[in-house]
């Protein structure tokens, strides 16, 4: 990814994380995207560490212009932009629901972050990519925009909807030399999020998958390949890294 210059939103933690550092182990310059400044500045020195070059820009997504000013700032601290991964995303826990029970703030606000802003992201990226004369934008979807939990309402929805918005952008921008791919993990593990999962939880989610549990670090690889010349025949597919849950009968969460 030598040459590359790449923005990564929501990389200050678990899987856009590992894809900034991966990214900039691999050459690209990066830019590291959010809310928590000394988060920021901990995954800027784990890319420096190893051996790339890294900045921080902390921006608000849910704010309706947060989009295009991080992409404004990005293209001052790199000199352009080649590889957008949006990344970010805006759940709340107790608050997204089932259909019959969610509420329009709520509904809006992750349609807001999880569709919206990808979209404003990759509406004023692209003039920079097409003076570059290339681009790839790798658009973090879920397997829960295919095969939902209940519950999940809102963001299956905004999820079901970028991969929609991956497919036009292929569409629209393949002549141009700017790709777009949608990746689509499984359940990935969370340090954070995982920290007091019991043996039993452990077990249960092993057994949605035909390999593994996931680990950040599988993303961080399948970004750099779609972010990289090596997929440059590849473009408007959605990338089910989910230990082959998605092609076999398991267990479901929900």
């Amino acid at each position: 990814m030598a040459g590359e210059l790449a923005l990564v939103t929501g990389s200050t933690s678990g899987i856009g994380r590992a894809i900034a550092v991966e990214f900039a182990a691999e050459g690209a310059r990066v830019v590291v995207h959010g809310r928590d400044p000394d988060r920021g500045r901990a995954v800027v020195e784990a890319a420096q560490a190893a051996g790339g070059e890294a900045h921080f820009v902390a921006a608000d997504l849910s704010a309706l212009d947060a989009a295009e000013t991080l992409v404004a700032e990005t293209v001052e601290c790199l000199g352009g932009l080649t590889v957008l991964v949006n990344n970010a995303v805006g759940v709340s826990a107790g608050r997204d629901a089932r259909v019959g029970d969610v509420t329009t703030e709520y509904w809006e606000l992750a349609l807001r972050i999880n569709l919206t802003a990808p979209m404003v992201l990759c509406r004023t990226a692209l003039p920079h990519m097409l003076a570059a004369g290339h681009g790839s934008i790798i658009n973090v979807s879920s397997r829960q925009a295919e095969r939902p939990s209940a519950g999940m309402a809102a963001y299956c929805a905004s999820k079901g909807g970028l991969n929609a918005l991956t497919r036009a952008l292929a569409v629209e921008y393949g002549a141009h030399n700017i790709r777009a791919n949608t990746l689509s993990p499984g359940y990935v593990v969370n340090a954070r999020r995982d920290a007091d999962m019991t043996p039993e939880d452990r077990a249960r989610r092993e057994a949605m998958h035909v390999t593994r549990l996931g680990e950040a670090r599988d993303a961080a690889y399948a970004a750099v390949y779609l972010a990289s010349r090596e997929s440059e025949f590849l473009t408007g597919i959605n990338l089910q890294l989910d230990g082959g849950s998605s092609i076999a009968r398991a267990a479901v969460i929900g």
